[in-house]
């Protein structure tokens, strides 16, 4: 099973250039939505163990949120090759996750 690693601390644009193919949820501590989308992250990360899975407190990089020109939450970044390939606020369930991930 692939886990979601937690980068608050370590996260940016320069960090996520060295990713080959991740994708990182950017969340509120308290919200009920992020708490959902990040039980889907999970599912789809157990189909798909080759793709790294990150989290960030959007409360502690508000700065890289305005950076990547976003403001809600959760918000998916999707990277691949180090760069971002997609950015996707809302929900998902785990199906429309691996539908958007496999169009990238």
């Amino acid at each position: 099973m692939n886990e979601i690693k937690n980068i608050t601390d370590q996260a940016s644009s320069e960090l996520f250039r060295s990713y080959n193919d991740a994708i990182v949820i950017f969340y509120k501590e308290l919200c009920p939505h992020c708490k959902n989308m990040e039980k889907a992250l999970m599912k789809f990360g157990a189909k798909s163990p080759e793709t790294e899975l990150y989290c960030v407190d959007s409360e502690v990089k508000g700065d890289l949120m305005a950076e990547l020109g976003f403001e809600r939450v959760p918000t998916l970044i999707f990277i691949r090759n180090g760069e971002v390939a997609n950015i996707y606020s809302g929900l998902m369930n785990p199906r429309e996750l691996k539908a958007l991930h496999a169009s990238l």
